[in-house]
């Protein structure tokens, strides 16, 4: 059988990277010169756990603009979504991190779904690349250096953050797009937290669908909109 449907919903700001995102996610490829995106690019891919090979998704990904001005039509974009990245600039913390608050406050203002089927969110740093290079203690000691004033100004940030989404219990990955990154690591998390009633759901719809177009009937389909994550205790942060 084919893989089930999955809608998926980048939020963020303009020019923190959410294409480039996507980009290197469905591609594996790097494309320095990503265009800003106008209104929202709808792009899929069937994708599966790299922890078991047996959950399968196709992802339908809404990449959508950060401008101001197209912020009007973005609960559009995210309706009926399970999942949404917000995404923010790891070479700009503080300002970056503090406007995609705006997002995660609108999801929630927005959601009336029931507790069972509330879109889920992650926090995502885009362009880890452009972080301060951290030697590791060893390197460190050869070298007789220690922390600049960036590395630990940088470290208290990603701190402020880590505190935010443990708090919020929002999972918080950092990714680069550049480098390939803590990608495959954030959308391995999204299948392997989706409920085995997902699965079993759109089995089911699949099977009936076959029964009922072989005595030639019309048929519809079950709404698997609904199926519940899996329940997480504690957030759990991919930030190394």
């Amino acid at each position: 059988m084919g893989a089930p449907p999955f809608k998926l919903v980048l939020l963020g700001d303009s020019s923190v990277g959410k294409t480039s995102l996507v980009h290197r996610f469905t591609t594996e490829e790097f494309d320095p010169y990503t265009s800003n995106t106008i209104g929202a690019a709808f792009i899929t891919k069937e994708y599966h756990s790299s922890t078991n090979p047996d959950k399968k998704v196709k992802f339908e990904i809404w990449d959508t603009a950060g401008q101001e001005r197209y912020r009007s039509l973005t609960p559009m974009y995210y309706r009926n979504a399970k999942m949404a990245l917000i995404c923010y600039d790891l070479s700009n913390i503080p300002e970056s991190f503090e406007k995609s608050k705006f997002w995660i406050d609108q999801l929630r203002i927005n959601d009336t779904s029931s507790d069972s089927s509330e879109i889920k969110i992650r926090v995502v740093g885009t362009k880890g690349d452009l972080l301060p290079n951290k030697p590791t203690p060893r390197e460190s000691l050869e070298a007789g250096t220690e922390t600049s004033t960036e590395e630990d100004a940088t470290n208290e940030e990603l701190d402020a953050v880590n505190t935010y989404c443990l708090e919020s219990n929002i999972p918080h990955f950092i990714t680069s797009a550049k480098l390939g990154q803590g990608i495959s690591e954030l959308f391995t998390s999204i299948i392997d937290e989706i409920d085995e009633s997902f699965w079993d759901l759109y089995n089911q719809n699949q099977l009936e669908q076959e029964r009922i177009a072989k005595n030639g009937q019309s048929f519809g389909t079950i709404d698997f909109l609904n199926a519940r994550f899996k329940k997480t205790e504690t957030s759990k942060s991919c930030c190394s």
